[in-house]
């Protein structure tokens, strides 16, 4: 008996649920409501597992209740770009899906990488876990995960690359060296900044900084990291709220607040904050990002 075959054209569906069963939806929840990041170690290998498991792959021993915390930040092993299109995607490609080590974790998870540009990106970039506003009931309650620092892509973000919400930082003491060295590149000598005695029946009762000395710090963030080189500042408006003395720690913040669409342009929600956690000033600037 002769056999013949045949080819029928066509696609089948096979659809299926999985279940993140006790410990994975342990994981889930903490994501959503605490933005936390566990993981469960081996008490005898010392390995932490993130995501979490129930078995440890090296001993078989069981390790569901050896729970461990990890940082929100890690390391990015290796990366692909995603260029084909699926329905079940969580976003459009082409984006970068990386192998991410977080710190305290022994394993590495695979997860998005969003605000980084693609034909820069690398390994060993350090990133951080930006968690959904909108209660998920999976993974994606970390939304993606964004570079701690830009400038290490050596190049600015253009308009189109740039989304809102992404930030930028950087952090400086403010030392006497600071503002003496202000004051004789400004030719503001004013006796509030500069005298010791004189400022003590002032309004501060010692010695301040300029106020522009601490907004300042805003450069090196909208010029080097967020958007990046080739930036053009177009206009900053600030408005101090507390004073900079001699010593304080100002961390400047920078942060897409708006895209511009007629002109290119971005405006950039702006925050200086002491060590204290005290807001000194607020403002915000209206750049024109580098272009491609």
């Amino acid at each position: 008996m002769s056999r013949h075959s045949f080819i029928v054209h066509g696609k089948l569906a096979l659809p299926y649920q999985y279940f993140a069963g006790s410990l994975g939806s342990k994981f889930i929840r903490a994501l959503r409501d605490e933005k936390r990041i566990f993981g469960t170690k081996c008490n005898k290998c010392n390995t932490v597992y993130v995501p979490p498991r129930s078995l440890c792959d090296r001993c078989f021993l069981d390790i569901r209740d050896n729970i461990q915390d990890v940082s929100n930040e890690g390391t990015v092993i290796t990366y692909t770009v995603v260029n084909h299109y699926e329905d079940h995607y969580p976003c459009k490609p082409p984006f970068i899906l990386g192998l991410i080590k977080l710190d305290g974790a022994t394993t590495p998870m695979v997860h998005i990488i969003k605000n980084a540009p693609i034909d820069k990106m690398k390994a060993n970039v350090r990133v951080r876990a930006v968690f959904s506003r909108e209660p998920q009931n999976t993974i994606l309650n970390i939304s993606h995960f964004e570079p701690v620092d830009y400038s290490v892509f050596e190049r600015g973000y253009t308009y189109e690359e740039l989304e809102i919400g992404m930030s930028a930082s950087f952090t400086k003491t403010i030392t006497e060296t600071d503002v003496y060295l202000f004051a004789g590149i400004s030719g503001d000598f004013n006796p509030m900044h500069v005298n010791e005695e004189y400022s003590k029946h002032a309004i501060f009762g010692k010695r301040v900084a300029h106020g522009v000395v601490p907004q300042s710090l805003i450069a090196p963030v909208l010029g080097t990291k967020l958007p990046g080189l080739g930036t053009v500042a177009i206009e900053i408006n600030t408005r101090f709220k507390r004073p900079t003395y001699f010593g304080d720690t100002i961390t400047a913040i920078a942060t897409v607040k708006e895209k511009i669409e007629e002109k290119k342009w971005v405006k950039m929600d702006l925050r200086f904050i002491n060590q204290r956690g005290e807001i000194i000033a607020k403002g915000e600037a209206v750049v024109m990002p580098p272009t491609g």
